[in-house]
């Protein structure tokens, strides 16, 4: 499985440059710069992560998926690799994506890499599968097919996360909204009626008084402060917690029990982990090399720790074929445990692998077709029960004023 390490270095002209590339450890990341003329004085790894941010947001996925549509019919038509990358730099919408590929084009026209080992040494831009399936082409002599085959993954990719993007939109916003109004019922309303109640000289009532002594601790700077410590201290332990294996591991436990959520994203986190094998396998990359990719594409860490140990096994010799290392997972339904085997004995589990990806997707996008109204009516009873608070805030303090005044 590769590294991602940041490293600072001089070039042969005694220029310092900085940036981020991919190795199997320290000693292979030291050999690669070297390899590159540069003479490295600080290489750090970087951490990574599964998270559901990485699920929720794609970083530059819609240039990378009009890169790869572009480039392939480029190569098609027979345009050569200068003219193409000119025009694909032009066609760039980021100024960081036009100089990825600036930089791309002159490692490969001046340095003589290959094209899928230029792309490895900037991480940020194109991921671990991209440059895999980028190699696996290059060396079939397929890579036209190959770019297409990534575009058509990445579509999908981003169909379903605009899905899901448009579900959560949203809950997020009516959650806002009502923060907002209690906000100003705490710090508009409630004081009005304090004034009130001290003109007519009544004592205001027990709810009322409730409120006011919650917003006059929270007020207080000792209380401000211990608040914010406890806070500050909580954030902390909960990203140091997140960002361990155990913690990503839990976290990803806890979201799966979700009911019907839950459901959604374990059924996308394997409808991408086999969509990525299957790509991978059909442009010609072994199995081994396959499962190192998918591990870290995949956004969860349970299925990322049991496509680790299904390498393991099979690297080992205890499994000799992708369904039998799968199986001592435990972590993959027995459906597409059968899928892998009918796919091994008919000889392409490619196509199989395909063919239960686009069952996990299809049963995603009936999941995603039923989630919006579920949500809209779990916000609907709970903005009810946000009204219902509000009106008895406001009600008990009125009718109590109003038979101290009768």
């Amino acid at each position: 499985m590769s590294l991602t390490f940041h490293y600072s270095a001089r070039t042969a002209a005694g220029r310092h440059v900085t940036g981020v590339m991919r190795a199997a450890d320290r000693r292979t990341a030291l050999a690669g710069l070297r390899d590159r003329l540069l003479m490295p004085f600080s290489l750090e790894p970087l951490a990574s992560g599964t998270t559901l941010k990485r699920l929720l947001i794609g970083s530059n996925a819609r240039e990378r998926l009009a890169f790869f549509r572009a480039y392939a019919a480029l190569e098609h038509a027979g345009i050569d690799f200068s003219t193409a990358f000119d025009l694909l730099m032009a066609q760039a919408q980021s100024e960081r994506f036009r100089e990825a590929l600036r930089a791309i084009r002159s490692d490969v026209e001046f340095n003589g890499e290959r094209l899928w080992a230029a792309m490895s040494h900037r991480p940020k831009d194109f991921s671990d599968l991209e440059v895999a399936m980028v190699a696996a082409g290059e060396e079939a002599g397929n890579r036209e097919h190959v770019f297409d085959k990534l575009a058509e993954f990445l579509e999908r990719d981003d169909r379903l996360r605009k899905r899901l993007h448009a579900v959560l939109l949203y809950p997020v916003i009516v959650l806002c909204g009502a923060a907002a109004v209690v906000a100003y019922l705490l710090l508009g309303v409630i004081p009005q009626f304090l004034r009130l109640f001290e003109a007519f000289d009544v004592g205001p009532s027990p709810v009322l008084v409730t409120l006011v002594r919650l917003m006059s601790a929270a007020r207080h700077p000792a209380v401000l402060l211990v608040a914010a410590a406890v806070i500050g201290l909580g954030s902390l332990s909960a990203l140091r917690f997140t960002s361990s294996p155990e913690g990503a591991i839990a976290i990803d436990r806890l979201r799966n029990r979700i009911p019907l959520f839950g459901s959604l994203v374990r059924k996308m986190n394997v409808a991408r982990l086999l969509r990525v094998l299957a790509t991978l396998l059909e442009s010609g990359v072994n199995q081994l090399r396959a499962l190192d990719v998918a591990g870290p594409v995949v956004e969860s860490p349970i299925l990322a720790t049991a496509v680790q140990r299904a390498r393991e096994a099979l690297e080992s010799g205890a499994t000799a074929t992708l369904d039998e290392a799968f199986a001592l997972t435990t972590s993959f339904e027995p459906m597409v445990l059968g899928f892998m085997r009918v796919g091994r004995h008919a000889g392409d589990v490619p196509h199989m692998l395909a063919r239960i990806a686009d069952y996990y997707e299809d049963e995603a996008q009936s999941i995603l077709t039923t989630l919006p109204q579920v949500v809209q009516t779990l916000v609907t009873l709970a903005l009810g029960l946000l009204v219902a608070a509000i009106v008895y805030v406001v009600y008990v303090p009125l009718s109590t004023l109003s038979s101290s005044i009768h």
